[in-house]
């Protein structure tokens, strides 16, 4: 609607939206990484003294070619395949020595209460080394990793996550997770493994070798190659690794870093297959191909009906409701965890240790039980002498789900070829209510341990449930409607349901189709298994979101990005969730100025403004400032006058990656200056970044949001028409926030649209008045309408905006890290958060 006599239009929109840096904040240390180039005079003289421009390096196999950066790919699949062998052979020597000790203890005693007494030890003593190094070593090795590396994808950098002892903690904790009885996966911390394994290729000095634009994007694209490895690594598919990269991680992909993840992949998924094959299965060492077992087993016959796919649909809806219900207690079990054990420590400890006594004795006594109840009396578990529906209490993982897979009932052979006990095959998986029983018990023990102090993956144990269950619909079909079954075998519902199972949890789509059609040779049957994934996820998002998002954004508050904007965000303008009191700088500042903005404020950007006026001359990032304000004096930087002619430059080698991640502190740096240089100058002009990317005020809130997650950036400048500064914009800016059923404020995907509050105006393009409320443009338009419409406008609330100039007083509005978080500055990004 037009008012006539303005330049103005008008739309209803809530005129203040509620975003994440007004109402939460995120944890300490955490930091928001800049993709963008560094373009300052004194970075581009850095590229020109190198070489960057010159013949001989544009023609150079090793630099512009990229031939050192393919090699570092083969060391990083090479590492991460490494890894993976290392966990998957200790994993085999204990469980195997775990089943020989309770076999012995069992035939020598003739005594369950001494089987028991050594089953129960031998899992707390495990689970106490698995809990030791979560909850004393690393914090950060406990879970799958998965979120966490995630999260350093798409630009947020934690402290420690790609460190060596994490590494080692993670490792090594995963070993003795499985080993101690806790349903949980090695799937999940070996991806987080392999990330690390990419990240530690940056300590061969990357600046030299492959003299990058960006340092980080090379990082991030060395730690997303990792993490495709360890996918690869754990389930031998490395296609679908290049997918889950892709569909998980990173959000700034292209044709070269996809060539780069599949060359990573391939080369883990070689090293496993030429190693693990021979080592366990006894295969020569030189055999490739389908020879080679894969993770699941091969199916060597994958046959059904269409009228089937309507049953495969059912359990996809099935386990996409469970699915939801799984993250949802799990959600609020963690927040319990969160607000009352804490991270570290001896409660989290003990926790460890009640929740794994608990489980082991279950996981003891249920089958013993049940051969009690069948007439078998209470003797020893004998592992072999067990059904394949009892051995399930005792085993799981891969091995389990193989044998739902593809063992045959009233057989001696399962489909892959692989020898059973005929006694095991002869009972079969006939006890269905054990089954089905194992199946629900398995669902709640897995959402009990997923976030304890343990490294714990969520794949195999989704899997082996979702396996429980389709195996149980597939037995009860055959058994009483062998007529609407068809030609699958329960074998082919076992793998339907472990693929919707997982998708209803983790809410992961293609590339979970293709890892499981990879990891079981069935790629005639990727139809059924993308049917179900995408059913299971479409049914999951109904309710809630995927356990990786939901430990992210609602438990551990991290202002992840999604992966489009909400449709609301449309309606809002840039101006009205900008942070207005900008702390800015002058091109040519004094010294005492530069340390008092530093000290007041934690930002870890600042606007740089031409001398006298608001006008943008780019940005600088509090990393460079700490290292000038060190360097200065030494390379003559500091000047008397304000207008001095521009001394030497300071180099970009004595700032450059990695001192510009780990600079002194504010306070340090402070005793250093002598009094005579805090009254002097510093020219500031040759150290900004001119990449020139702003916004004006009017724009909508949606790109702004485009605009970061596809260019990387991370603080974005809001300028007038006028070319004057008068917001900046931070990744926490474009987070919308509500209310959820408890009254707490929670990050939706698509926030429900609010009732209008009343009548915001935006500017047109001829508008000519700087500020955004324009009263008398406002008063016009309020004489134009009618009485309702006035009342409405009546609410009107436009945020003012205030510069903070040279002589105003800094202040912080939205910085992440606290003033401990300064003392001694080491982290993966220049800078946080904040403006």
């Amino acid at each position: 609607m037009v008012v006539p006599g303005t330049k103005r239009y008008l739309s209803r929109i809530a005129v203040q939206p509620r975003v994440y840096s007004r109402f939460l904040d995120a944890p300490a240390g955490t930091e928001s990484i800049g993709y963008g180039v560094n373009e300052s005079a004194q970075h581009v003289d850095y590229f020109d003294r190198i070489g960057l421009f010159s013949k001989s390096f544009t023609q150079s196999i090793w630099l512009s070619f990229g031939a050192m950066r393919w090699l570092l790919l083969v060391l990083i699949g090479l590492g991460a395949g490494l890894v993976a062998v290392a966990v998957e052979l200790s994993l085999h020597y204990l469980l195997e020595e775990k089943l020989k000790l309770l076999d012995l203890v069992g035939r020598s005693t003739e005594s369950l209460g001494a089987q028991y007494l050594c089953d129960i030890g031998f899992c707390l003593c495990a689970a106490a080394i698995a809990g030791i190094l979560v909850c004393f070593v690393e914090v950060l090795a406990a879970g799958s990793g998965i979120p966490e590396i995630k999260c350093f994808l798409n630009g947020i950098h934690l402290p420690k996550l790609v460190s060596g002892k994490t590494l080692f903690a993670k490792a090594v904790g995963i070993v003795f997770s499985v080993v101690a009885g806790l349903p949980c996966g090695k799937e999940g911390p070996m991806i987080h493994s392999g990330a690390i394994v990419g990240a530690m290729v940056t300590c061969f000095n990357l600046e030299r070798r492959l003299r990058p634009l960006n340092l980080d994007v090379e990082t991030r694209d060395f730690v997303a190659a990792g993490a495709a490895a360890g996918v690869s690594a754990a389930f031998g598919a490395p296609i679908g690794a290049v997918l889950f990269a892709v569909e998980e991680g990173a959000s700034h992909m292209s044709p070269r870093i996809l060539t780069q993840l599949f060359v990573s992949s391939s080369v883990a998924t070689l090293v496993t297959r030429l190693t693990l094959g021979p080592i366990i299965s006894g295969h020569p060492w030189s055999l490739l191909g389908t020879g080679v077992p894969v993770s699941f087993g091969r199916f060597t016959e994958v046959s059904y009906n269409f009228l089937e796919m309507f049953i495969f649909a059912l359990i996809g809806i099935v386990c996409g409701l469970l699915g939801a219900a799984f993250n949802h207690f799990n959600g609020r079990l963690s927040r319990w965890r969160k607000r009352c054990i804490g991270p570290t420590g001896w409660k989290r400890f003990f926790e460890v240790l009640c929740v794994t006594f608990i489980i082991a004795s279950l996981k003891f006594w249920i089958p013993s039980v049940v051969l009690g109840m069948n007439g078998e009396g209470w003797q020893p578990l004998i592992f072999d002498e067990l059904s394949q529906t009892q051995q399930l209490w005792l085993e799981g993982g891969q091995a389990s789900i193989r044998d739902l897979f593809h063992c045959k009932n009233n057989a001696t052979e399962s489909s892959v070829g692989v020898h059973l006990p005929h006694q095991a095959c002869h009972r079969g998986f006939h006890e269905l209510g054990v089954l089905i029983l194992f199946g629900f018990f398995n669902l709640a023990t897995t959402c009990w341990t997923f976030g304890l102090g343990v490294p714990a993956g969520l794949f195999v144990p989704s899997l082996l449930t979702g396996a429980v269950l389709g195996r149980f619909v597939g037995e009860v079909l055959q058994a009483e409607l062998p007529q609407v079954v068809g030609p699958a075998d329960p074998g082919i519902y076992a793998l339907v349901g472990a693929c919707a199972m997982l998708a209803g949890v983790g809410r992961i789509t293609i590339s979970l189709a293709m890892i499981l059609t990879e990891a079981t040779g069935t790629g005639i049957f990727g139809l059924p298994i993308f049917m179900v994934v995408v059913i299971a996820t479409w049914v999951g998002d109904y309710f809630n979101r995927g356990i990786y998002d939901l430990h992210i954004i609602d438990l551990k508050q991290i202002p992840l990005l999604e992966q489009s904007p909400a449709d609301v965000m449309v309606r809002y303008a840039v101006k009205d969730i900008m942070a207005s009191q900008v702390v800015s700088l002058q091109g040519v500042e004094k010294v005492q100025r530069i340390v008092d903005v530093l000290r007041s404020c934690n930002h870890n950007g600042f606007p740089v403004l031409e001398n006298g006026t608001m006008k943008m001359e780019g940005l600088i990032e509090r990393g460079f400032l700490h290292l000038l304000l060190a360097r200065g004096r030494y390379y003559g930087m500091f000047q008397d006058t304000p207008d001095a002619p521009i001394g030497s430059l300071v180099p970009f080698e004595a700032i450059a990656w990695p001192n510009i991640h780990s600079y002194p502190d504010i306070k340090s740096l402070s005793k250093k200056l002598s009094t005579e240089d805090r009254q002097k100058y510093m020219d500031l002009r040759p150290y900004v970044s001119c990449n020139g990317y702003s916004i004006p005020p009017q724009a909508s809130m949606a790109s702004a949001f485009l605009l970061f997650r596809r260019l990387g950036l991370r603080h974005l400048p809001v300028v007038d028409s006028d070319g004057d500064l008068c917001g900046i914009i931070t990744r926490k800016d474009l987070i919308l926030m509500e209310e959820d059923e408890h009254g707490e404020m929670v990050q939706r995907s698509q926030p429900k649209l609010s009732a209008d509050t009343g009548w915001a105006f935006r500017k047109s393009e001829n508008l000519e008045e700087s500020d955004f409320g324009l009263e008398s443009g406002m008063n016009s338009a309020l004489d134009s309408l009618d009485s309702e419409e006035t009342e409405w406008s009546q609410e009107l609330s436009v945020p003012a905006v205030e510069i903070v100039g040279p002589n105003g007083a800094p202040q912080s509005s939205d910085s992440d890290a606290t003033e401990k978080d300064f003392e001694v500055q080491s982290h993966g990004g220049m800078g946080g958060m904040g403006a």
